[in-house]
């Protein structure tokens, strides 16, 4: 990772000026979310890199050459904090360049993540990989607007001390894009009060909670113990003998998650198949921008959840 990191700092210098060729001050994000908002303000006075782009997963993302020059050429690096992307301090630091890292976890106020105490369902012991551990901050505070609203003002306010010159810019933006998060947390809100009291849903792996708790929905499980590791034929085993327990007849697939293991469920509860995204990837058939994908998101569980 050093090496790799070396490297792009030694080709790049080998290059001529570092200076990105469009002149504007460079904006790297570890994932799409972060990245999304950072567009929504910087709007032309600045160039946004998302760093976790395609189906790649931030738990387990390991930089290149080009997010390594990319940070080197960065003003500021975004990055969620709170366990889920660690590996962009360490990027930060040994990229050479000048760049801020703001963790925008600590932002805000985070959840506790319960995984393990109440939804854990029982996953192969010989299971590799990062899990989620009950106690802990809950990294995926995007999936709540009113958290989001907060990071987006507390950006724009960081990218003006840093630009100086285009303050207003990023201001005005920031303004104008939180009065559509404003209206994505109304419709939120809104939603909530269709849903059935009481509600549980098993979902694909624990990165709802935010969501969930605006929705007054309970998560009964998971099928996915540890983030971006394949569930072994146990937990999706559970999560079927859960869902039949709670009368659940959706199942929820992730953009970049596994398409086999929900069709298996579904054909063993005759189920329909709904997207459910954690927007913790670029791609999704669930919209191309955060807001679009957030509304999907209540559209699916409103729906799912009604009384």
């Amino acid at each position: 990772m050093a090496a790799l990191i070396l490297s792009a700092v030694f080709l790049a210098g080998c290059g001529g000026s570092s200076a990105p060729a469009s002149g504007k001050p460079q904006i790297v994000a570890t994932i799409f979310p972060l990245a999304d908002w950072a567009r929504e303000i910087a709007g032309p006075d600045a160039d946004v890199h998302l760093l976790v782009s395609g189906a790649a997963n931030p738990h387990h993302f390991e930089p290149g050459i080009r997010d390594a020059t990319s940070v080197t050429e960065a003003k500021a690096v975004f990055a969620v904090g709170l366990g889920l992307d660690p590996w962009a301090k360490r990027l930060t630091q040994n990229s050479g360049g000048g760049a801020i890292l703001f963790e925008t976890g600590t932002w805000i106020t985070p959840r506790k993540l319960d995984a393990l105490k109440t939804i854990e369902i029982g996953h192969d012991d010989d299971h590799d990989g990062d899990h989620h551990h009950e106690g802990t901050d809950d990294p995926h505070y995007w999936l709540d607007p009113q958290r989001a609203i907060t990071v987006v003002q507390r950006m724009a306010e960081e990218l003006g001390k840093l630009d100086a010159a285009h303050n207003d810019g990023y201001a005005q933006r920031a303004a104008a894009y939180i009065e559509k998060l404003k209206a994505i947390n109304a419709e939120l809100e809104a939603g909530a009060k269709t849903i059935k009291p009481g509600t549980q849903l098993v979902a694909f792996h624990d990165a709802y909670g935010y969501l969930f708790e605006r929705l007054g929905i309970k998560l009964a499980a998971v099928v996915q113990v540890s983030p971006g590791v394949e569930p072994g034929l146990r937990d999706v085993s559970e999560a079927i003998r859960i869902m039949k327990e709670i009368g659940q007849k959706t199942v929820f697939k992730e953009p970049a998650g596994s398409v086999s293991a929900a069709k298996l469920v579904a054909q063993e509860l005759n189920a329909i198949v709904e997207t459910l995204d954690p927007m913790d990837s670029q791609g999704s058939d669930a919209g191309t921008t955060y807001v679009e994908r957030l509304r999907h998101n209540i559209s699916v569980l409103t729906k799912v959840a009604k009384p």
